[in-house]
């Protein structure tokens, strides 16, 4: 599944001879993804899916005049015609791109394996069989496995070109506890063999008994241990607001940020989930330190907006090659302050709630900055655990998410979400729960 050096060159030359015809300022981006997926029913039966695209996007510019086009197919019938399609669709516009000085690479993306069948398989039936042994009562509904990896290019009018590879593994659980909501569990690695069914099994069971059965809590500030899955949801919330282009009165340059934060956008590598050598328009991948010390850092820039508005550039992200690049979080990791052991995080909990699965996305309103998220938890007394709420809906704002938080724990997990994002348990003080 892994590219051929040559898969990508035929797109790029096609789209670049085409874009030099009328214009010297242009970027060609070329990306093939391959990816396969398990699917694992409650009855044994296996579904096999596989899938292989290749895109092409253009951004040209000439004479106060911008295009942004992309294509897929062959390669360089899909170079030709996104070329001709961003040429086409030129529209009066400032220069959106980085000039040649700025580009580069840097970083040390992870080594990516290819997954073959049998290994998925494999792992689907021991995912399985750990689902079915003990007493428990946790049914397996569904389990996907996701394997993919992805080749990119980047070339420009003024000559630059530079190549990227990456890869992945994700795994989703559908699960039915003996009572209560059904509960999906997520896990993600750069390669399948990073994830140990067994070991996924027991934490997944562990999580869903904590909060099968029980009441709504009442409305109440209170104190919150958020286990990994939980706040994975809402750290990318954080670093996805905290890139928004906020009007004066709104801008977070006087909020108050806890000692405890360390949220990095360790694009470079190693640390992460998905570390890239350069970003969504080729600028050398480095590290953008958006919340340390006590004080927020960096916001995320393309070269267009950091022109507009002084910040830096280099946070430009391609969720496809459908989007042009726009500002935003890549591979998020949260930097433990110390190793806290979760006997710890309870006892330096005291009194509170311990949210262990989400149950929805989290819901962000920008204008006031204030989230919501649905959560599987336990109320905690004394350090020990009292009741289960099925659901609870944790709320705040993003301020307070700042500075309320406490400590952070030593049980770092990474996930696939909007970005990539490893992060440990983390405590916060004076959360809303209802």
């Amino acid at each position: 599944m892994t590219a051929p050096p040559d898969v990508l060159a035929p797109a790029l030359d096609s789209a670049s001879e085409e874009l030099a015809r009328r214009a010297s300022r242009f970027e060609v981006f070329v990306r093939l993804g391959e990816s396969a997926q398990l699917v694992l029913d409650h009855d044994s039966s296996l579904e096999r899916r596989e899938s292989r695209e290749l895109g092409v996007a253009c951004r040209v510019w000439a004479r106060g005049r911008a295009g942004f086009a992309a294509a897929a197919g062959s390669a360089a019938r899909a170079g030709r015609q996104a070329a001709l399609a961003a040429l086409d669709g030129m529209r009066p516009a400032a220069d959106p791109l980085p000039p040649r000085e700025a580009l580069g690479t840097s970083g040390s993306a992870l080594a990516h394996s290819v997954v073959d069948s049998e290994a998925r398989e494999l792992f689907a039936r021991q995912l399985a069989a750990a689902f079915a042994a003990g007493a428990h009562r946790v049914g397996l509904v569904q389990a996907r496995l996701l394997t993919g990896t992805s080749a990119a290019a980047l070339g420009t009018g003024d000559g630059f070109q530079a190549r990227a590879g990456a890869g992945g593994a994700v795994v989703e659980l559908l699960l039915a506890p003996p009572s209560g909501p059904w509960r999906h569990v997520h896990a993600a690695a750069p390669s399948l063999a990073d994830l140990r069914p067994e070991a996924l099994a027991t934490r997944a069971i562990e999580a869903c008994l904590l909060a099968a059965q029980g009441d709504a809590p009442a409305r109440q500030l209170a104190d919150v241990l958020l286990a990994p899955a939980v706040a994975a949801p809402l750290v990318v919330a954080l670093a996805q607001h905290l890139t928004r282009e906020a009007s004066e009165e709104n801008a977070p340059a006087g909020v108050r940020v806890s000692q405890a934060w360390h949220l990095v956008d360790e694009r470079p590598g190693p640390a992460g989930l998905l570390p890239l050598p350069w970003d969504g328009e080729g600028l050398a991948a480095r590290r953008i330190v958006l919340a340390d010390g006590g004080r927020l850092g960096e916001r995320f820039a393309t070269w267009e907006r950091a022109q507009r508005t002084g910040e830096r550039p280099g946070g430009a992200v391609r969720p496809s090659y459908r989007h042009p690049p726009f500002p935003g979080p890549s591979n998020l990791v949260v930097l433990p302050t110390a190793a806290v052991r979760q006997a710890e995080l309870l006892a330096r909990l005291g009194s509170g709630f311990y949210l262990v699965l989400p149950a929805g996305p989290v819901r962000v309103d920008h204008a006031s900055g204030r989230f919501a998220l649905r959560a599987a938890a336990v109320a905690v007394r004394r350090s020990r655990a009292v009741a289960a709420h099925p659901l609870v809906d944790l709320r705040g704002s993003f301020r307070r998410l700042l500075r309320g938080l406490a400590v952070t724990g030593g049980d770092v997990e990474s996930f696939s979400l909007a970005s990539a994002v490893t992060t440990p348990s983390m405590l916060f003080r004076r959360l809303e729960i209802t």
